[in-house]
């Protein structure tokens, strides 16, 4: 069988990292297949897969062109199967096609997608993908029975296939990183840390109210955002600075792996507020560097943290201060979440991801090819 991965959106810093991880375990565990890697321009060395073909392309996402290349290609290199991590797959296929839909996030939330035309565009690609995939892939139960709610899919051609933490996270920072990384972000007292990209869903103005609450209470911490949020910034550094807390708040924006692990590593606790998240693969990161979590009760929040977090309610403030306090202060419950954190991991392993997505891709080739999308 040959297989091949469309990994063109590798390089971005979330669903790039799911493309890798999931890439290198399932060649891996299934060498006798071949494999054929779509990769974007320069993008060889991103991926480690000594028994696969790699084609660099510049084949763009979200283009006219890739709906007329992407066929062509698949033809020429005589492929048997085609994955896409991601929700878009050509509306014309050579050969059976899997798409993994991490989640429903733009239809659920569409303040996170401001353009009309990019919200219209969207839901129509994802309306093509649930109907043109053989099988589908996601994330969660949550994230499954949302596309089933909000795309109106088979549930019986969706699979929930877990993934798991990247290898280089799977241990804390040492001592020399944990100090450098305090060093150059000038952390000189306990804080609190928060990953993510900017979006409203990421409900960063009411973590912001929290930490208000918390110091207000007594707790003296910084908070730490570290993520790409550069057209949120203004906003919320306009907030804390109304809310007077300003000088406790450090905004990191996008900070390499090393630095991103002794963050996790030397944080008091990590917070993830959302409102909406399809996995949360920022909990499970946190969890691994043996740091407690405080996390939104929506969504697949609890699906993912399980035991081993302390859950709020995300559009209530008072709650999330009450929860971080006790991850701050209660040295019982702390030890308690580290230690249930580290079991909670135990659910998640590329290796069975792996196991699993092979496991579809054998379904998928028994399976007729399904209608065009608009037929």
């Amino acid at each position: 069988m040959k297989i091949a991965l469309d990994l063109r959106r590798i390089g971005n810093p979330g669903i790039g990292r799911y493309m890798k991880c999931l890439t290198e375990s399932v060649t891996a565990q299934a060498p006798e297949h071949e494999y054929l890697l779509i990769l974007p321009p320069e993008g060889e060395h991103l991926v480690h897969a000594p028994n696969a073909e790699k084609l660099c392309t510049g084949l763009e996402y979200y283009s006219l062109r890739e709906q007329f290349e992407l066929p062509r290609l698949l033809s020429r290199h005589k492929v048997d199967l085609l994955h896409s991590p991601h929700f878009l797959l050509p509306l014309m296929q050579p050969c059976p096609a899997i798409a993994t839909m991490h989640d429903v996030i733009y239809m659920a939330c569409p303040g996170d997608l401001p353009s009309h035309a990019g919200r219209i565009y969207y839901r129509l690609m994802m309306n093509a993908c649930s109907r043109m995939a053989t099988r589908l892939i996601t994330d969660s139960e949550h994230s499954r029975k949302e596309i089933v709610r909000y795309l109106h899919a088979d549930p019986a051609k969706i699979e929930v296939v877990y993934p798991a933490v990247d290898p280089f996270f799977q241990s804390p920072a040492d001592a020399a990183q944990v100090a450098s990384v305090r060093s150059k972000f000038i952390l000189d007292c306990d804080y609190i840390l928060c990953v993510g990209i900017y979006k409203p869903r990421k409900n960063y103005a009411g973590l912001l109210r929290a930490f208000r609450l918390l110091r207000d209470g007594g707790t003296p911490s910084q908070l730490v955002i570290v993520g790409p949020i550069a057209e949120g910034e203004p906003v919320l550094r306009s907030l804390a600075q109304e809310l007077g807390i300003a000088q406790h708040v450090r905004f990191t924006n996008f900070v390499k792996d090393d630095d991103l692990r002794a963050l996790y590593s030397a944080a008091r606790v990590y917070v993830c507020p959302s409102v909406y998240e399809g996995f949360g693969f920022t909990v499970l990161e946190a969890m691994a560097c043996g740091t407690p979590v405080v996390c939104s009760s929506a969504t697949s929040l609890p699906e993912v943290s399980g035991t081993a977090a302390l859950y709020f309610d995300p559009c209530q403030p008072e709650e999330m201060a009450m929860q971080l306090r006790r991850a701050i202060s209660d040295d019982a419950v702390r030890t308690s979440l580290i230690a249930e954190g580290h079991r909670n991991l135990l659910r998640f392993s590329w290796k069975e991801a792996a196991r699993q997505t092979l496991a579809v891709y054998r379904q998928a080739l028994q399976l007729p090819l399904p209608r065009a999308a608009y037929a």
